[in-house]
């Protein structure tokens, strides 16, 4: 609750730094137009804490998309906007006025704002090769696409689930691996929209494996997986699936389930003669030492988004000793992914949106 409180308070701080500055600079407006912007910014200031109030209530899948888009939108222009205003000051120190000032802001944000959107909907394909020193049965290689953080809802929704798919159909996969938060915030709208019927076009011969991330608690685990059941995805909460050539794909729970199987308990009952995938979705540092001293070779995770937009990727960087990308920990190699996705803010500035298609070669 305290979080709550501190956050709410410098987020209604922030709107009201840059209403006090629009406010300076439409003065000399009629003073009806100065009343309905007052309004109209307010609006969409206040916006965002009636959605997260309204989520998964009576909404329609387009006007839940455009109230998502707008006031999730809102964050990162006020981000921008807050940190352009302040830098603005900085030549006042040295008693050097910036005229129109606010103005200029707004248009630089606006500038930002469309490259981080036009970013964010093309999303980029990473090729990695992974080579595996241990044997699979009858098979040298294994093509997956990897993927997390795809977040449908009322943001993606189904017309960006669809140019989804198309992507990792394009790839022919052998396998899917999801890192978690292929739900976004409520089931509700992937049911309107039948996402389910999307998800089945899918195709990967030897399977889609996913494990929850914190949005699927976020959105109720228990509807989670319901909507995941009517799917070809198998949900792997603290188990495993085995795959062709005996290759192994240990799911773990997310860690909003505190009684999740440590990496040596899950492990401890894969074959550490064959091929150990390990699918989570918190990268962690403690988490990633753990599975790779239980035996992992290889493993995979999302939720970070790389930080979605400068400068969160610098918070991101403080918390995460592999925020984004491939790293080895011992002799286990592992990917965190930016996501395919994202949730809320639909831009990427600074980072990028990715599927990933990696290549296992075995021994």
């Amino acid at each position: 609750m305290l979080f709550i409180l501190i956050a709410l308070t410098i987020y209604l701080g922030a709107n009201g730094w840059v209403y006090y500055h629009a406010h300076m600079a439409l003065q000399g407006w009629p003073t009806g137009l100065r009343i309905g912007f007052g309004l109209l910014f307010w609006a969409v200031a206040l916006s965002f804490i009636l959605f997260m109030y309204m989520r998964g209530r009576h909404l329609t899948p387009l006007a839940g998309h455009w109230f998502y888009q707008i006031s999730t939108g809102w964050l990162v222009a006020l981000l921008y906007l807050t940190l352009l205003l302040l830098a603005g000051q900085l030549p006042r120190l040295a008693g050097i006025h910036i005229p129109h000032l606010f103005g200029i802001c707004t248009g630089l944000t606006a500038l930002l704002l469309a490259y981080g959107y036009w970013h964010y909907r093309h999303p980029s394909v990473r090729h990695l090769q992974i080579d595996i020193a241990k044997p699979a049965e009858g098979i040298k290689h294994l093509r997956v696409v990897a993927v997390s953080d795809v977040h449908l809802g009322y943001g993606n929704n189904r017309r960006v689930l669809e140019k989804y798919i198309t992507m990792i159909n394009d790839a022919r996969p052998d396998a899917v691996f999801i890192a978690g938060d292929l739900i976004d915030m409520s089931v509700t709208p992937l049911w309107r929209e039948r996402m389910q019927e999307a998800l089945r076009q899918v195709h990967a011969p030897q399977g889609i494996y996913m494990v929850p991330g914190n949005h699927e608690f976020i959105s109720g685990i228990k509807e989670s997986e319901a909507f995941i059941s009517q799917t070809p995805v198998c949900l792997l909460r603290d188990s495993i699936a085995t795959l062709t050539g005996g290759i192994q794909i240990a799911g773990r729970d997310d860690r909003s389930n505190r009684r999740r199987l440590k990496p040596s308990e899950l492990l401890g009952q894969a074959d550490p003669s064959r091929p150990i995938f390990v699918l989570d979705h918190q990268p962690y540092d403690e988490e990633l030492k753990q599975t790779a001293a239980a035996g992992a070779d290889f493993a995979l995770y999302g939720h970070t988004h790389d930080g979605q937009v400068w400068p969160l990727t610098l918070v991101t960087n403080a918390i995460y000793r592999q925020p984004y990308g491939y790293g080895l920990w011992g002799k286990m190699q592992a990917y965190v992914s930016s996501g395919l996705g994202l949730w809320g803010p639909p831009f990427r500035i600074g980072t990028r949106s990715e599927m990933v298609i990696i290549d296992f070669c075995f021994q």
